[in-house]
């Protein structure tokens, strides 16, 4: 079974790409919506039924679905005490393997933090001086995975470890040394699927796969600069098929490329028609349905891609507003429900209750955030500068 997952101010999407002028697919009938922002998003209600500027997409006085219901009810929460950051900076990854135990990677503090009841308490059990820990995977209650971003990108990041390693739940780590292949610089994602292992990175190049197929005891490194410039993100159904994204090797867009042979060889499925922009990342709610967050660094209106078979193929939506839209993370609680947010702190978090036809800002998320991850049916967390959670009724 897949395992969902699903700055410091000089990362990623805004001044690390060589861009200019840089400051910082859906259903046949999705294509021809009109994408519209709610007026009354602010108050964040439990609203009966959907009007036709929320977004709801259940207007008219039809029954709401008991879900969208619940997820209007229930405000997203802050953590108190969890890892946090200022200034704009952002954490990069949270990975929890069930409601109570999980981790999170904070590259501005060099640290991985972990926690076993639900975010009540965190300790850090993982530091590295000059390391960026941009990624945290565990594939059981035992073995896990913490990715670093590389050397090369700032002064204060120096460590060359890709990947640190633990086979305690995290009591201790040592450096993954065993890879063999093109030298990767630094990894942005880790996943995993039927026992096989699977690491991307880095943004701002060179673009590579790490592979393993024994829980991590060796690994095989994959240049993917024929197709791409920047891997960001992937997601994997099997030990021979899944996507990887990020930007592409020629013409500065968000690209998504496939394969079905474990990663020997891609084929571009999407990219964007924006210059300037990157896929951030990218959440599969459903076998079918995925979407993607397009980071933009020039011009609007934002984006996002959808896919509605799998990743077969894509189409490319637009988010409210004329302005670029920095989206980093794309969340989904089901096929319809789910999140879009930006990199930026004074752009909104937007939600969409029927599947990004139309969106609205959430009442209480504020960017930046990187990464969402929805746990079970009632449980859900995002990182960034905060860590928050969403528990909806009927969770234990």
């Amino acid at each position: 079974m897949t395992s969902r997952h699903h700055r410091p101010a000089i990362f990623f999407g805004t001044l690390l790409l060589a861009l200019p002028t840089l400051g910082a697919c859906g259903d046949s009938d999705a294509g021809t919506t009109t994408t519209t922002t709610s007026s009354g998003a602010g108050t964040g209600g439990a609203g009966g039924s959907s009007t036709a500027s929320g977004g709801g997409g259940a207007g008219g006085g039809a029954p709401v679905d008991p879900l969208e219901q619940a997820v209007r009810a229930t405000n997203w929460a802050v953590i108190p005490g969890a890892p946090s950051v200022g200034g704009g900076a952002k954490q990069d990854d949270i990975f929890f393997l069930d409601p109570l135990v999980g981790w999170v990677a904070s590259g501005p503090k060099g640290a991985v933090y972990a926690t076993t009841d639900g975010g009540a308490s965190w300790q850090s059990v993982l530091t590295g001086d000059g390391t960026f820990f941009r990624s945290v995977h565990f594939t059981s209650p035992m073995r896990g995975f913490a990715g670093n971003i590389g050397a090369g990108l700032s002064p204060s990041i120096d460590d060359p470890t890709l990947i640190y390693e633990t086979s305690d739940g995290g009591t201790t780590w040592t450096p993954v040394t065993n890879v063999t292949g093109s030298a990767a610089k630094g990894i942005c994602n880790i996943t995993s699927v039927d026992g096989t292992v699977f690491a991307v990175g880095r943004a701002n190049a060179p673009a590579h796969l790490l592979r393993s197929d024994d829980d991590g005891a060796s690994w095989v490194s994959k240049d993917l600069g024929t197709w791409l410039n920047m891997a960001i993100d992937a997601h994997f159904v099997s030990a021979t098929e899944g996507l990887v994204v990020g930007m592409g090797k020629t013409g500065m867009k968000c690209t998504v490329v496939k394969t079905t042979d474990g990663g020997d060889s891609f084929t571009q499925v999407f990219a964007s028609e924006i210059t300037g922009s990157l896929c951030w990342k990218i959440d599969f709610p459903t076998p079918d349905v995925g979407y993607v967050a397009i980071l933009e660094t020039l011009g609007g209106p934002g984006r996002f891609a959808k896919t509605t078979d799998g990743g077969a193929t894509w189409a490319e939506l637009p988010l409210p507003g004329e302005e670029a839209y920095p989206a980093l993370a794309a969340g989904f609680i089901s096929d319809k429900i789910g999140w879009m947010s930006p990199e930026s702190a004074t752009e909104p978090v937007y939600r969409t209750f029927d599947g990004g036809m139309t969106w609205e800002p959430d009442p209480a998320l504020t960017g930046p955030i990187n990464r969402f991850q929805f746990v079970d049916e009632t449980t859900a967390y995002a990182v960034g500068a905060k860590v928050w959670k969403l528990e909806l009724p009927g969770g234990q």
